[in-house]
């Protein structure tokens, strides 16, 4: 199954809490957790790569790179389970499900947005038993977590 690239993993994170600005055009800025438009208008350094970009396969912006490398790492995991702004976006879709009082439909519906289909009773059994032990939103960056968020179907 393909892989989504680093800035389209990273604006399907910010689509799916809500936060992404859909501005278009402008002045690029540093890709820092408080940016929240399309990657796309993010800046490129030459001489200091964006750390996150590179480990998800930005390609060497001083090289010409015919395609890129697709690497599947244990850093790649540990940057869903530690970064910042992964935590800030699961808050973000925490937030969002906040008038969700039920956690079946609370995990329904959050499988409904980040993943576009309906939860098998065995992820909702999961799921359930999860949220007894930890706050919903360190689920939520559980489940941005998953290879099935960050690959393309």
């Amino acid at each position: 199954t393909p892989r989504l690239d680093a800035e389209s993993l990273r604006d399907a994170m910010l689509a799916v809490s809500g936060s992404l600005d859909r501005t278009i055009g402008g002045s690029p800025n540093p890709l820092t957790d408080g940016f929240k438009r399309r990657t796309l208008y993010g800046t490129v350094s030459r001489t200091q790569p964006e750390v996150t970009l590179a480990l998800f396969d930005f390609p060497n912006p001083n090289n010409s790179s015919e395609r890129r490398a697709v690497t599947i790492g244990p850093m790649q995991r540990l940057y869903f389970l530690n970064n910042s702004f992964v935590a800030a976006q699961a808050k973000a879709v925490a937030e969002r499900m906040q008038s969700v009082r039920d956690d079946a439909l609370l995990i329904t519906e959050t499988y409904k947005l980040l993943f576009s289909r309906e939860p098998t009773s065995e992820e909702v059994k999961l799921g359930r038993e999860f949220l007894a032990e930890s706050p919903w939103p360190q689920y939520v960056q559980v489940l941005l977590s998953s290879a099935e968020f960050s690959s393309v179907r």
